[in-house]
């Protein structure tokens, strides 16, 4: 019998429009965990905004956190791989984001608590950026001198930017010239306006791909069935034995789609596995 491990994405993709998980979809992680299925999510958010998400509800494997920087185990609140960044990345990516007049915001992690710093914040973007963290990370949010000094303890994952899709389509160029260095572009997909995005810098080892496919062998999976529907998708999409789209998702993820599922307001991720684990017809 092939063991399947089942990996989505959750804005766009698990999550509902209003970016919560519906009471459908709760309802069938219950049920996939008294059935012993395979799924969890791969996904940019933090640890600290998925435990949020899910309340009393979890996955029944690791979760794939921050883009592939962070496995993370939350029934015991353990760490099954972490990717972080160099000194030297962190103060090229600095001086860059000097350079352009960029703001950015550096997430780290100290034993299971995210926190997230930045230097100065110049645009209303920026601000709304961290106004929409607060609620994740509370007290975890601090105002630092310069990215170079980071207080003992915290490790450093990943940078993140959120501005119009052009300026930070301008920046890349020069972010992928840092050795070591990778960004993802991701766009916002709650706001009404199409050309707001986030742009993740992290190290260029470092994917949804690769940790997916980590984990896949530390579950001892036989294959991989990805759901996904942005750019940040792409690899995990492309590289998974088979892989699924909702119709809401971008062309260039439909276009290397096993099959295009229904919208994910329409709970069509669980409603598939629902459909192929013969849960219900």
């Amino acid at each position: 019998m092939t063991k399947t491990l089942y990996i989505s994405d959750l804005d766009g993709t698990l999550l509902n429009r209003e970016g919560q998980f519906s009471d459908y979809t709760r309802e069938a992680l219950r049920r996939f965990d008294e059935a012993g299925i395979l799924f969890t999510c791969a996904t940019g958010r933090t640890l600290s905004s998925v435990a949020m998400l899910l309340g009393e509800a979890r996955f029944t494997c690791p979760a794939v956190l921050s883009d592939g920087l962070l496995t993370f185990d939350m029934e015991s609140e353990a760490i099954v791989q972490a990717s972080t960044l160099s000194q030297p990345l962190i103060e090229q990516v600095a001086t860059t984001l000097d350079e352009y007049s960029q703001d950015g915001f550096l997430y780290c992690i100290k034993g299971n608590q995210y926190a997230l710093f930045y230097t100065q914040v110049r645009t209303e973007l920026s601000q709304h950026f961290l106004n929409s963290k607060a609620p994740f990370l509370g007290d975890n949010i601090f105002r630092i001198d310069t990215f170079t000094a980071l207080p003992e303890g915290y490790l450093p994952l990943y940078y993140v930017l959120y501005d119009k899709q052009q300026t930070l389509e301008a920046l890349q160029p020069s972010v992928h010239a840092i050795p070591g260095a990778h960004s993802l572009l991701n766009r916002d997909v709650y706001r009404a306006e199409q050309d707001i995005y986030f742009m993740n810098i992290l190290s260029d080892t470092t994917s949804k791909h690769s940790a997916v496919q980590d984990l896949k062998t530390r579950l001892g999976a036989d294959e991989v069935v990805a759901f996904g529907d942005n750019y940040n998708d792409l690899p995990m999409l492309k590289s998974a034995d088979r892989c699924y789209v909702p119709q809401n998702g971008i062309a260039e993820a439909k276009a290397v789609a096993t099959e295009v599922i229904e919208d994910c307001w329409l709970d069509s991720v669980v409603r598939f596995i629902e459909r192929e684990q013969g849960l219900r017809v």
